[in-house]
């Protein structure tokens, strides 16, 4: 009885244990599925956030990338408040701000482009090794080489001149500005003020500047006011050494010699009418240079205007027993200033008279070159040697001087025939063999 009753405990005690054992074993699937349930419930929720949270980030990584692209037209689309929202807003502004700093560089540059390109003087950029880096046309022009030609190359590669060498030279190892003047052979004869500055960067020299400007119309012009006071000076001291020599003369006591008194008068006179013409061509000549005097235009008949200057000068025409053959039409005529066309007919002609030969001839004729009045006053005297022919129109320019002082002349009549032409829109030019004679020319708009 006993060992039966052990043994219905011992089949309850098992019961039980199975029970017990299947209730731990659906509470452990419960919570396994439960543990699945909630980590899939987390997954996608946490997808949804992820979703929500990277894809405007993507967005703006690729945006990013087009901003270092330098394509700042993109924006950011982005309506929520969060710091995702905010974020771009600030990579909307700053690429805004970028884009305008960079339009304004652009402009900026632009503008120096212009004024580097534009600037008579020639600039050329030389880095710390000697190589140029940048030049403006004016530097093609000068030293008659091509950009490509010149930059990215050592300064004495291409441009074959020591003295800019030189300054360059001194500027990048001495840091100090250098300024000087030199003077180019070739391709042409010129001179040059050479400005080179240093160019720093962290306070360590990096290269230089160089600027060249032409300075040779400057020389000239010095050179040539320089010869003009200096023939002024010759001009005007000859005829009054020799009227104070004869009025000196006079009063010493030649006054009472009847004999010759009156020889002496007349060259003083002779001496003070040089002087009278000298200053009239000197103040017609700078009148002419400044443009003080303004042209009264109106129709001139040229063949009346030759015509009368001619008869002006009759006597010197027996005196030399030269004849003038006027041939131009009686209806030639232009638009011009009747007493300034006057004054070269008279400085043409008189030029004429003067180195012609005795029983000599001039020609005073027209033609029409392309659409122009060509008038030319020929004479066949002594003419002018090829060398002195270039010089012709300057003032003061005599080609045999001694001569044209016993003439009468001035230096100046076709320096005055020539800014007269020019202040009417025209040219001059002559053709002379010396022993054959000489035509000088004007050109008229017709």
């Amino acid at each position: 009885m006993k060992f039966r009753g052990f043994k219905l405990k011992l089949i309850f005690s098992y019961v039980f244990l199975i029970l017990v054992s299947f209730g731990f074993i659906a509470f452990f699937h419960s919570l396994i599925l439960g543990l699945f349930f909630a980590l899939g419930v987390a997954f996608i929720l946490g997808s949804l956030v992820a979703a929500r949270t990277i894809k405007p980030i993507n967005r703006m990584i690729q945006v990013s990338r087009k901003f270092s692209e330098g394509d700042f037209s993109r924006r950011i689309i982005q309506s929520s408040k969060d710091e995702v929202g905010e974020l771009a807003v600030a990579l909307n502004e700053m690429a805004q701000d970028i884009e305008n700093k960079i339009r304004k560089i652009k402009a900026q540059n632009q503008e120096l482009a212009a004024i580097f390109n534009s600037m008579i003087e020639g600039v050329m950029l030389i880095d710390k090794s000697g190589r140029i880096v940048s030049v403006n046309p004016t530097i093609e022009k000068i030293f008659g080489s091509p950009k490509r030609d010149l930059e990215g190359k050592i300064f004495l590669e291409t441009i074959r001149n020591n003295d800019i060498a030189e300054v360059i030279d001194t500027v990048l190892a001495k840091g100090k500005p250098v300024s000087t003047e030199i003077t180019l052979i070739y391709p042409l004869r010129k001179v040059f003020e050479v400005n080179a500055t240093p160019i720093f960067e962290n306070e360590v020299i990096s290269g230089c500047l160089v600027v060249i400007h032409d300075i040779t119309e400057i020389r000239r012009l010095e050179t040539v006011r320089r010869d003009f006071v200096a023939n002024v000076s010759h001009e005007l001291k000859t005829p009054l050494t020799s009227i104070k020599g004869f009025v000196e003369t006079l009063l010493e006591g030649a006054l009472d010699d009847k004999k010759n008194n009156r020889d002496f008068l007349k060259i003083i006179q002779d001496h003070a009418e040089r002087l009278n013409s000298l200053v009239n061509d000197l103040l017609a000549l700078s009148q002419l240079e400044s443009k003080e005097a303004p042209l009264e235009i109106k129709d001139v008949n040229l063949q009346r205007e030759a015509e009368e200057v001619i008869l002006g000068f009759d006597s010197q025409l027996k005196k030399k027993n030269v004849e003038i053959e006027n041939t131009l039409a009686h209806d030639i005529s232009v638009k011009a200033d009747k007493e300034r066309i006057k004054q070269v007919f008279t400085n043409l002609i008189d030029n004429a008279i003067k180195f012609n030969k005795k029983d000599g001839r001039v020609k005073i004729y027209a033609e029409e070159i392309n659409g122009k009045l060509k008038i030319s006053v020929e004479d066949f005297g002594i003419g002018i040697p090829e060398k002195d022919i270039p010089r012709i129109f300057e003032r003061f320019y005599r080609v045999d001087k001694a001569r044209s002082r016993q003439l009468g002349g001035t230096g100046l009549g076709l320096s005055i025939v020539k800014h007269i032409i020019e202040l009417h829109g025209g040219n001059v030019g002559v053709e002379s063999a010396e022993g054959l004679g000489s035509k000088l020319w004007f050109l008229l708009p017709k």
